[in-house]
């Protein structure tokens, strides 16, 4: 069976690939050498942070194999992951960080099934907006999931956006708003690890990177 033609050229998409890695690499530098919150909750927090990365990671580089359909279910991994990496590091209870943290068994992997939902996590992040904590970051989170959520999870589940694009083909201008927003989720994800650098020389460079790249991200909330 033939795979579905692009609609129209490459092109921009292979810019925008480019440029998304360009960020990652400059969003890893600023990262680079920094020492990490060593808290039980700051390692549960950096190792979401690191999943979330990969998650994006993976993303492109199977947009840039043309496999976009198995791509965008790859955003709502690395949406959950980077809200996951935020509840635990503003809003989680010592006893949830503990029962992350415990080594992988039959017990601990039932113990940690009943942890927040996404909407429950956003929820519990909003409660925690302070002077450490700023309004956007959840404001962002919040308004990713009202507006994606519901297909992200028909391209998770095998409903009618994957199907629709398989059928009729993966149009260019929308590879490429999906890979904006991983990029915001990237990007949301390097400054939730500046923070637990607790190193201003790390999070004030940061959170003027937007800027330089504003070519390949989502426009700012207002």
């Amino acid at each position: 069976m033939d795979a579905p033609q692009q609609e129209t050229s490459d092109e921009p998409l292979e810019v925008m690939l480019r440029r998304s890695d360009e960020l990652h690499e400059a969003l890893l530098h600023l990262l680079d050498g920094a020492e990490f919150d060593p808290s039980p909750r700051g390692e549960a927090a950096f190792g979401m942070c690191s999943v979330a990365l990969e998650h994006g990671l993976s993303l492109r580089a199977l947009m840039a194999m043309g496999l976009a359909t198995s791509a965008v279910g790859l955003m709502r991994l690395q949406f959950e992951a980077l809200t996951r990496a935020m509840w635990l590091q503003y809003a989680a209870s010592d006893l949830a960080i503990e029962k992350l943290s415990a080594p992988l068994t039959l017990q601990s992997e039932q113990a940690a099934k009943n942890l927040p939902s996404a909407s429950e996590m956003i929820e519990q992040i909003g409660k925690r907006v302070g002077p450490n904590l700023p309004a956007a970051a959840h404001q962002m989170l919040a308004h990713f999931k009202d507006v994606s959520w519901h297909s992200l999870n028909s391209f998770v589940h095998g409903g009618i956006h994957p199907l629709r694009r398989q059928s009729e083909g993966f149009p260019v201008h929308l590879a490429l708003q999906i890979l904006r927003n991983s990029n915001g989720l990237l990007t949301m994800t390097a400054m939730a690890l500046a923070v637990l650098t607790w190193d201003e020389a790390v999070a004030k460079p940061m959170r003027k990177i937007q800027p330089a790249f504003a070519d390949c991200l989502p426009d700012l909330l207002k």
